[in-house]
């Protein structure tokens, strides 16, 4: 399989599950049969990377590597240095990430949601183009300012999967899902009110003059 192929959301997923480390190896740029797929590859594990260190897992537990494949022995070497580096950061949700143990698990559930998400697969569609030959305007990015870009929808989409996650366990006002969360209440009141435009959340009821939102049940 090309490792074009790989999806994100199985890399969180696996992660969510209690994955300790995932290194991918593909073929040199210019070597793929499929053309482009190693840099498919290459750019949905770098966001991918951004979006979990994001939610507190070390990024070094994902890693995207190249080699041919008559190059047994810088396979070896690459293997090596991952489980090495894997060994020393210990299991996820340990001393080796910012977030630990049972909350990174939740963490990852949000990421995961974010990565099957349209929006993100939209944009890390668009990376080639966008750096390359530039938007519908004809504005090019440069690497910095994509990324810049894709940190600020990692940021957005987080938070707006964590307040769904959290409006799961029952109705909240605006200040309870930002104490619960650590999410400024003006951001989580921008987030409520774009998915109250979409459907996805309503109000439940007026406690004293402080709004409560629940969860809209989603056709299946």
């Amino acid at each position: 399989m090309c490792t074009g192929r790989v999806d994100p959301v199985i890399v969180a997923e696996a992660f969510k599950k209690g994955l300790d480390g995932l290194l991918v190896v593909g073929c040199h740029f210019g070597e793929c049969n499929y053309v482009s797929g190693n840099f498919q590859a290459k750019a949905k594990l770098d966001m991918t990377r951004r979006l979990i260190k994001h939610v507190g897992v070390n990024e070094e537990r994902l890693s995207f590597q190249q080699c041919s494949s008559g190059e047994g022995a810088l396979f070896a070497e690459i293997v090596g240095k991952f489980s090495k580096t894997i060994r020393e950061l210990g299991p996820i949700g340990g001393d080796g990430d910012r977030v630990k143990a049972p909350e990174i698990f939740k963490k990852l559930e949000a990421a995961e949601a974010v990565l099957a998400g349209e929006k993100i697969r939209w944009v890390i569609g668009k990376r080639t183009p966008f750096i390359e030959s530039g938007n519908m305007y004809g504005e090019v990015f440069t690497e910095h300012e994509f990324n810049r870009a894709i940190d600020m929808i990692i940021v957005e989409e987080i938070e707006v999967q964590e307040i769904l996650g959290k409006l799961k366990e029952g109705a909240q006002s605006v200040k309870d899902l930002a104490k619960a969360l650590s999410i400024p209440s003006e951001r989580v009141f921008r987030n409520i009110t774009a998915l109250k435009r979409k459907g996805m959340i309503k109000l439940e009821k007026v406690s004293g003059r402080t709004p409560i939102f629940q969860l809209v049940p989603q056709e299946v």
